[in-house]
Parts: structure tokens; sequence; C-alpha cells
């Protein structure tokens, strides 16, 4: 049999043997050498002393003209002035609605439980923004009034929440009379109604 050919075969095997017996701890050198225990190390630094860090404004880029305020940041289009001309702004998008005393009433403000009275009576009132016929979805819980026990819609319509009912025809409208509270008239008969919390 000729070696000369399977030699390197035999020496690969040999050698990768060699390696699997030193690798899982079988060979004589791990059992001389002397176990250390190993120390564990902190990962948190040890305070240091440090200079007490002061602030002041940075000098002005290159080429540009200081402002009369150092925070204020630099103008866009060359001039001197960093605050902008109030006219030449665009007008805003369209607002929310405004209550007369001038806020500004939104859907989420509408969320949740309320206590509407009419006629007299007072009963509960729950408000959603899941969509409906109408608007957005209203129960009534308690109510013993026809119109109060009809609700099953709200929307916004400008500065008016707009109560509806079967079929989302109108069955009140209220604006805010500050606060948490809402006055307004029934559609039918023109009786008066509020809601709050």
């Amino acid at each position: 049999m000729r070696l000369g050919r399977h030699a390197p075969v035999v020496l690969a095997l040999a050698l990768s043997g060699c390696g699997s017996i030193g690798a899982i701890g079988l060979g004589s050198f791990d059992n001389e050498r002397p176990k250390r225990p190993v120390q564990a190390q902190s990962d948190t630094m040890a305070p240091t002393q440090s200079a007490p860090v002061e602030a002041a404004p940075l000098p002005p880029p290159p080429g540009a003209q200081a402002s009369a305020d150092p925070l204020a940041p630099p103008p866009l289009d060359g001039t001197t002035s960093a605050t902008p001309d109030v006219a030449a702004l665009p007008p805003a998008a369209a607002a929310a609605p405004a209550t007369p005393s001038g806020a500004e009433i939104g859907r989420t403000d509408l969320l949740g439980g309320w206590t509407v009275s009419s006629s007299g009576q007072s009963c509960q009132l729950f408000m959603t923004l899941t969509s409906w016929t109408g608007g957005y979805r209203a129960s009534t819980r308690g109510c013993q009034d026809g119109v109060l026990k009809s609700i099953s819609a709200w929307s916004l319509a400008g500065n008016q929440v707009v109560l509806s009912g079967e079929g989302g025809t109108p069955v009140a409208r209220l604006h805010s009379a500050g606060g948490n509270r809402f006055d307004g008239q029934t559609e039918q008969g023109g009786q008066p109604i509020t809601f709050f919390r």
C-alpha cells in the first residue's frame, strides 16, 4: 500500500483529532496549568472631580451678523432681524370651532360621560368617536324624556354641538357656556337643554 496518495488525508485526520482532544480538555496540558480565580469587574466608574460648567452664548458663525438676542436663530433671508414680520405670515389653517368664551372645542373635548338635562329631568349622556349615522355614536342612560331617550349621535358643526336621533335627525343644538357646560335648545318645541360634567 502506498501512503503517498493517502498521506494528506491521514495527516488531516490526525491533526483534527489532536485539536478535538485539546478542545475538550483531554490533553495533558490542561491538567498541569494552575487554576486562578477570576475576579469580577465592576461596570461602574468611580466619580471624578471636574471643573464647574459655565454657560455662555456662542459667537456668531463667520460672515454672520450678530443679533440683539444671542439665543435667537439667524435670519433665513439674510436680513438683520431674526424676528418674523407677523403681517407677512400666512393665515392659519382652518381652526377648530370657538366657544363664546374664545376657547376652541375639539372632538376629544366632548368624549366620555356627561349629565344631560331638559324639561326638569336629568340623565346620563355618553359620547364616543365611533362613526354613526348623524356623526359619532352617543347614548343615554336613565332618561325618561322622549327627546333625551332618542339621542343616538352627536357631531360638531362650527361652534355648535348637534345631538341627533334615529337616522341622524337633529334633536338639539348647543353651544359652550364655558368650562364643561353646553347650553342650547331642542329642535322641536325649543325647550332648554344642557349637558355638563
